[in-house]
C-alpha cells in the first residue's frame, strides 16, 4: 500500500510537465492539466481509504493514549510473570526428554 500511496501522491512530475508545456507554448497543456486533476482525484480516493481517516485528530490521540497504556500494562505483566519463581526454574533448567 505504501508504494501505491507514494505513486498516488507524487504530484511533482505532473506539475513539471505542465510548466514545461507552458514554457514551450505547447498545445497539450490542457491534457497535462487534466492528467494532473485525475492524479489529484486518485490521491483523494487513496486518502479516503486510509484506516482511521473517519476519526478526528483528538479521537486518534485518545486512541493512541489508550493503546500506549495497554502496551505499558501488558509489558509490565510480562515482566511480572517472567519474574515468578516457577518460570525462572523452567528457564534455568531446560527440559531433557
Amino acid at each position: 500500500m505504501a508504494n501505491v500511496a507514494d505513486n498516488e501522491l507524487n504530484f511533482l512530475p505532473y506539475i513539471y510537465d505542465i510548466i514545461k508545456s507552458i514554457d514551450r507554448d505547447s498545445r497539450d497543456v490542457n491534457q497535462k492539466i487534466i492528467d494532473f486533476r485525475n492524479q489529484l482525484l486518485k490521491a483523494r480516493e487513496c486518502v479516503e481509504k486510509m484506516p482511521g481517516i473517519q476519526y478526528s485528530r483528538q479521537d486518534q490521540r485518545k486512541q493512541i493514549e489508550i493503546l500506549q497504556k495497554q502496551l505499558t500494562q501488558k509489558t509490565h505483566l510480562i515482566q511480572k510473570y517472567k519474574s515468578l519463581q516457577p518460570f525462572q526454574e523452567q528457564v534455568e533448567t531446560p527440559m531433557h526428554q
